[in-house]
């Protein structure tokens, strides 16, 4: 196994052992590092709602009518239409991308990533 190999490996252990609200931060880490602003994930409360739709109520039920959305549930998100999706659990199979791509992305940029910073890069 290579020294790359290993180090990804760690990280990939690392976001394996992660809880929801880890994952979220990660998703959202990786998103912005990434210019994927379309897959970053938000608390669904009023936070959200004043933040992208302060003065725009219209905008706001049309973004929940046409999305998939559920008061009660925990997390949302945009979709590609810019309408809501919300949900109440985040794990591994729902990140932006797959598990070993965010882990080989990390394992190249381990400065960026404070939550790995115990993970030993191989040189």
């Amino acid at each position: 196994m290579n020294t790359q190999t290993t180090t990804t490996q760690q990280v990939i252990d690392i976001i394996n052992d992660m809880n929801e609200a880890e994952l979220v931060q990660l998703n959202n880490e990786y998103c912005q590092a990434q210019n994927y602003s379309d897959n970053e994930i938000f608390v669904n409360d009023e936070d959200f709602f004043s933040t992208f739709f302060e003065k725009d109520v219209i905008g706001a039920v049309r973004a929940v009518s046409y999305g998939s959305y559920n008061y009660s549930h925990e997390y949302v998100k945009f979709n590609g239409y810019g309408n809501l999706e919300s949900f109440s659990y985040f794990n591994t199979d729902e990140l932006c991308e797959s598990v070993e791509t965010i882990a080989e992305y990390i394992a190249d940029n381990l400065q960026d990533f404070t939550q790995f910073d115990n993970v030993e890069e191989n040189q």
